[in-house]
């Protein structure tokens, strides 16, 4: 399987969301319930996508990586948000297929919308995977906790290099 980045385009929207939601499942299906996954549509968040793709600004970066079969793997950074970002830069979101875990297609992600900068990101304190692969590229716990009430009460921990 040769994977490819690639910049993402609005004809994407729909695609992306589909991988999106499949992400998510593979993620986070033991720590949220049936009903958010029923909420959480593939069909929204390509809506969502679709708004945001002709919206991204000349400081965000939003990649796709494609096989042979579509989209496996997606990455989005920007500016730091909130009132006093710690970074200039934050990694906003990266998801891969869980059939790819392992391939090093995570890092090529993250290399390519945050490179080797100082940076920020959000994620879910729970998840021991992302964590651990934060970690490996330089990023700490800063003491920043956030609870998400849409995501069911879970807990996210900020991290920064």
């Amino acid at each position: 399987m040769t994977v490819t980045l690639r910049p993402a385009a609005l004809a994407d929207a729909e695609s992306l969301g589909a991988l999106h939601m499949t992400c998510w499942r593979e993620a986070y299906g033991l720590l949220l319930s049936a009903a958010f996954f029923a909420r959480a549509t593939p069909e929204s968040s390509a809506e969502r996508w679709a708004r945001a793709i002709p919206a991204l600004r000349d400081d965000e970066t939003l990649v796709l990586a494609e096989d042979d079969g579509g989209l496996v793997g997606f990455a989005h950074a920007g500016p730091g948000r909130g009132e006093a970002p710690p970074r200039e830069r934050e990694l906003y979101a990266i998801y891969t297929r869980a059939a790819v875990h392992g391939s090093g297609l995570g890092q090529r992600l993250l290399d390519a919308v945050i490179g080797s900068r100082p940076a920020a990101l959000w994620v879910l304190d729970r998840n021991s995977r992302a964590r651990a692969f934060y970690a490996r590229n330089g990023f700490v716990a800063d003491g920043a906790t956030e609870v998400l009430e849409r995501f069911e009460g879970l807990t996210e921990i900020r991290m920064v290099r």
